[in-house]
């Protein structure tokens, strides 16, 4: 009989982002003291122009023996997207 062999490594897990803007994305990430991390900071590229995003931790589940997490979007404390409105400045109407 032969046992069966995990097809994910050990150490990493699946990292989905399911909204903003690394919306549909995924990477392998390393697990930090065997679990998975609560928050990212990416960067990306966005209407050409470079940006941190952070993202949050949200469902978690196992595939073929591999942990995935989706991470959500967190525009308050991510770069401003190009179109957004700054939360912290004031409106002027003239």
């Amino acid at each position: 009989m032969t046992a069966s062999i995990p097809s994910a490594e050990p150490n990493r897990y699946v990292a989905e982002y399911v909204d903003g803007p690394l919306e549909g994305t995924t990477e392998h990430r390393y697990l930090i003291d065997g679990k998975t991390e609560e928050r990212v900071t990416q960067m990306a590229l966005v209407d050409g122009t470079d940006g941190l995003y952070d993202y949050v931790a949200g469902d978690r589940r196992e595939l073929n023996g591999e942990q995935y997490v989706q991470f959500r979007f967190d525009p308050k404390d991510s770069d401003t997207l190009q179109g957004q409105a700054n939360a912290n400045e004031e409106s002027r109407h003239i």
